[in-house]
C-alpha cells in the first residue's frame, strides 16, 4: 500500500508526458484540416479536381484521403476525378523530352483546375507523375496541393520536395505547394514552394532545377494556417531584366525575315511585347513549315523543335489551329490577315481585236441590221420620190450608206426633199455612232483586254492548274464539312518557298497559290518577275477573300510567360498597335516597289503606243476591199468584152424564143 501511494505522489509531483501517435486520429485530422483550409482559401472557383490515388500506402495517408474526399463531396463545388497510375514510366529521374512523351488520345473533357496529391514517399509520386502528365486533363496552370506524409528528417523531406518541384517544372507546372510534417512537432506542418523565375540569376530556363531553392511559404499549426500570406504567390515577376528568351521563328515574309531590310512586322511587334517585361530576345530563323501531328501523336516541322525544347517560343505567320491548341500553349491573337488565291493572269487579247470588241455583239448586230435596212430605204425612197438615177440603183445606194456609216459624205446628194430628210437624219445617226466608236476605241487601246480570266475557286478546280499553299492551310479544307473543300484538300500541294511558288504562277503558269495579301504585297515589291513592262502585276488575285485569320505565338503547354505576353498584346491592340504596324508596312512597301520599278526603268505612263498589231483589223478590211474591188474589176472587163457580149446576147435571144 505504501508503494502505491509513493508512486502516485511521484507521478503527481513530476507529471507525465504521453507520446503522440503519428498515425493517430489527431495528427490525421490536423493534416486534413490544413489541406481543407488551403482549399477554402485558394480553391474558390468551382472546377475539376484531380485526386491522385496510389496503392500500398500507409493507413494514415488512406485516412486523410478518405476524409478529404468526404469533405469535397459534402461541399458540392468541385467535380472530382480519381487518377491512379498503372505500369507508368518513371519520368522524374530522367531527362524527358516532350517529343517522346505522348499524351493520351484526345477526349472532349475539361482540363483540371486543381490537383490534390497525398503520398507518403517520393517513389509514389514518381509513379504518379507520368499518369497525371500524359492525361488529357493535364493542366500545368492548375494549382497543386501536395502532402508528403513522411516523418523523416527535414533535410530528407526538403530534398524530396525539391525533386518533386523540379519534376513538375519540366512540364511547366509551377503553382505548387508541398506540405511536409515538421520534424520536432508532428502536429505542425511546413508549406514549401519555390520561385522558378527569379531574375537575373534564375530565368526559368529548361535546364534549371529547384535544388537549394525551396522556400517556406507558410506553416500549419494543429491544422490551422499560421500566417496570413498568399501561399500561391505570383511566380512570374513583372521585370525579367537580365534574362533572355529563345524564339524560334519561321521565315514568313513580311512577318519574319532573316534580312535586315525587310519589314519584319511580327518581329517588331513581338520585340515591343517582350520589352515590356525587359526580357531580351534571341531569334533563330528557320525555313520550315509549322508542322502537323501524325497518328502517333508526334509533331513534325518546326513544332518538333519546340517539343524537343530547342526554344521557348515559336512564331512566324502562324494562325490558330485546333490540333495545335490541344497540345500547345498559345497567345492572344494579333495582326489578322486575309488570304486569297493567286492565279496566272490571262493573256492579253490580240491588239487587232480592239477594233471589234469595242461594241457588244448585240450592238454590232443592230448596226448591221440598220445598215442593210437603210440601204433599201435609200433605194425605195429614191424610186418613190423619182430622185436621180444615182439614188435609185442598189450598188450606188449601198456605197452611199457605207460612206455615211464611216462618217463620210456621199458622192451625189439627193435632190428630193423626202430623201434629203432621210439623208440628214441618217448622217446624224452615223456621226453619233462613229463618235461613240472612236471614244470607246481610245479607252480600249489604253486598257487592252485579255482572254478569259479564272476568277473563282470552282473555275480553278476545273482547270488544269495545280494549286496549293502552306501545309497548315490545307487543314482548313481537309477538316471542312463541305465536299468541295475536301476535294481542294485532296489535290493540295504543300509549298515552303513562296518565291518559287509565285515563279510557278507567273513564269511557268502552271500553279495557283493560296496566299496572304500581306505576303503577296511584300513579295511583289521585291521580285521583278511579278511586274510587267508597265508596272502592272503579272498575276491575278481573286476579288473575294477566302478567309481572314489572325496570328499567334506558340509555346509548350503551361509556359508561364505566355499569359504575360498575351496581356501585353491585348493592351497594345486596344491602343491601335496593329493599325500602326500596318501603316508602317504599307509605307515601306510603297517605297520598295517604287525603287523596284525605277530599277527596271519602267515607264510611268500606262499608255500603249499604236502598233501594227492594232491596225491589223484595218489592214484586213483594206485587203478585203482590194480583193473584192479586183474581182469586180475583172467582172466589169469581162462584161465589156465583145466576145462575151455576143454570148450574152445569144443567151437572151434563146431565152426569149423559148
Amino acid at each position: 500500500m505504501f508503494k502505491i501511494i509513493t508512486i502516485i505522489v511521484l507521478l503527481h509531483n513530476y507529471g507525465t508526458r504521453a507520446v503522440l501517435n503519428p498515425n493517430g486520429p489527431t495528427v490525421i485530422n490536423d493534416f486534413k484540416n490544413c489541406i481543407v483550409s488551403i482549399m477554402e482559401m485558394y480553391f474558390t472557383k468551382p472546377g475539376l479536381v484531380i485526386f491522385a490515388n496510389t496503392n500500398n500506402v500507409s493507413t494514415s495517408v488512406a485516412s486523410i484521403r478518405k476524409e478529404l474526399l468526404e469533405y469535397i463531396h459534402r461541399d458540392l463545388r468541385y467535380t472530382v476525378q480519381i487518377a491512379s497510375p498503372v505500369n507508368e514510366v518513371l519520368i522524374c529521374d530522367q531527362e524527358v523530352i516532350n517529343e517522346h512523351f505522348h499524351l493520351d488520345h484526345y477526349e472532349a473533357i475539361p482540363v483540371a483546375d486543381y490537383y490534390i496529391i497525398i503520398i507518403d514517399s517520393y517513389e509514389d509520386f514518381n509513379h504518379l507523375a507520368s499518369k497525371l502528365i500524359r492525361s488529357r486533363t493535364w493542366n500545368p496552370k492548375a494549382k497543386f496541393v501536395m502532402l508528403l506524409f513522411n516523418f523523416s528528417d527535414r533535410k530528407n523531406n526538403v530534398n524530396h520536395v525539391e525533386s518533386i518541384l523540379t519534376c513538375l517544372f519540366k512540364f511547366n507546372a509551377i503553382n505548387i505547394i508541398v506540405i511536409v510534417p515538421e520534424e520536432k512537432n508532428i502536429r505542425n506542418s511546413i508549406i514549401l514552394s519555390w520561385r522558378p523565375y527569379d531574375p537575373p540569376k534564375y530565368c526559368g530556363y529548361f535546364n534549371e532545377t529547384a535544388v537549394n531553392r525551396s522556400i517556406i511559404q507558410n506553416i500549419c499549426e494543429k491544422g490551422v494556417i499560421k500566417y496570413n500570406n498568399y501561399v500561391f504567390e505570383e511566380k512570374v515577376p513583372h521585370n525579367m531584366l537580365g534574362c533572355q528568351i529563345h524564339v524560334l521563328a519561321l521565315q514568313r515574309q513580311p512577318f519574319i525575315s532573316a534580312k535586315k531590310g525587310d519589314p519584319n512586322i511580327e518581329k517588331i511587334l513581338i520585340n515591343q511585347v517582350f520589352g515590356q517585361i525587359k526580357i531580351k530576345t534571341e531569334f533563330e530563323i528557320i525555313d520550315y513549315n509549322r508542322g502537323e501531328r501524325n497518328h502517333n501523336g508526334q509533331w513534325d516541322g518546326a513544332l518538333k523543335f519546340l517539343t524537343a525544347k530547342k526554344a521557348q517560343i515559336l512564331l512566324g505567320g502562324i494562325f490558330p489551329d485546333y490540333d495545335v491548341h490541344e497540345d500547345f500553349e498559345y497567345s492572344t491573337y494579333y495582326l489578322a490577315d486575309t488570304y486569297t488565291w493567286v492565279v496566272p493572269r490571262a493573256y492579253l487579247s490580240p491588239n487587232s481585236v480592239a477594233l471589234i470588241i469595242i461594241f457588244q455583239k448585240i450592238v454590232w448586230c443592230c448596226f448591221i441590221i440598220v445598215f442593210i435596212t437603210c440601204v433599201f430605204i435609200w433605194m425605195i425612197l429614191g424610186y418613190l420620190s423619182d430622185d436621180s438615177r444615182y439614188n435609185k440603183l442598189f450598188p450606188h445606194c449601198f456605197l452611199n450608206t457605207w460612206l455615211c456609216s464611216l462618217g463620210q459624205t456621199s458622192y451625189k446628194r439627193p435632190t428630193k426633199q423626202a430623201l434629203r430628210i432621210f439623208y440628214v437624219s441618217f448622217n446624224i445617226y452615223c456621226v453619233l455612232t462613229v463618235t461613240a466608236y472612236n471614244t470607246k476605241l481610245i479607252d480600249v487601246l489604253r486598257n487592252p483586254t485579255s482572254e478569259y480570266q479564272i476568277q473563282t475557286v470552282e473555275e480553278l478546280a476545273a482547270s488544269d492548274l495545280k494549286f496549293g499553299g502552306f501545309e497548315e492551310l490545307r487543314d482548313l479544307y481537309v477538316n471542312s464539312s463541305d465536299p468541295f473543300d475536301n476535294y481542294i484538300g485532296e489535290k493540295w500541294i504543300n509549298i515552303i518557298n513562296i518565291t518559287q511558288a509565285l515563279i510557278d504562277v507567273v513564269v511557268h503558269r502552271n500553279f495557283s497559290f493560296l496566299c496572304s495579301r500581306l505576303q503577296l504585297a511584300h513579295v511583289s515589291s521585291v521580285m521583278p518577275e511579278l511586274s510587267d513592262s508597265f508596272g502592272n502585276n503579272n498575276y491575278y488575285t481573286f476579288d473575294l477573300d477566302m478567309f481572314s485569320v489572325p496570328l499567334e505565338m506558340l509555346a509548350l503547354k503551361g509556359f508561364a510567360l505566355i499569359d504575360k505576353f498575351s496581356n501585353t498584346i491585348s493592351a497594345f491592340k486596344q491602343n491601335g498597335i496593329n493599325s500602326i504596324i500596318r501603316r508602317q508596312f504599307a509605307t515601306i512597301n510603297k517605297r520598295r516597289r517604287a525603287h523596284l520599278l525605277r530599277s527596271l526603268d519602267i515607264r510611268t505612263t500606262n499608255v500603249s503606243p499604236l502598233s501594227i498589231e492594232h491596225l491589223q483589223g484595218g489592214f484586213t478590211v483594206l485587203i478585203l476591199g482590194f480583193i473584192i474591188g479586183s474581182l469586180l474589176f475583172l467582172i466589169e472587163i469581162a462584161c465589156d468584152n465583145y466576145y462575151i457580149k455576143n454570148i450574152m446576147l445569144r443567151c437572151k435571144k434563146y431565152v426569149k424564143i423559148d
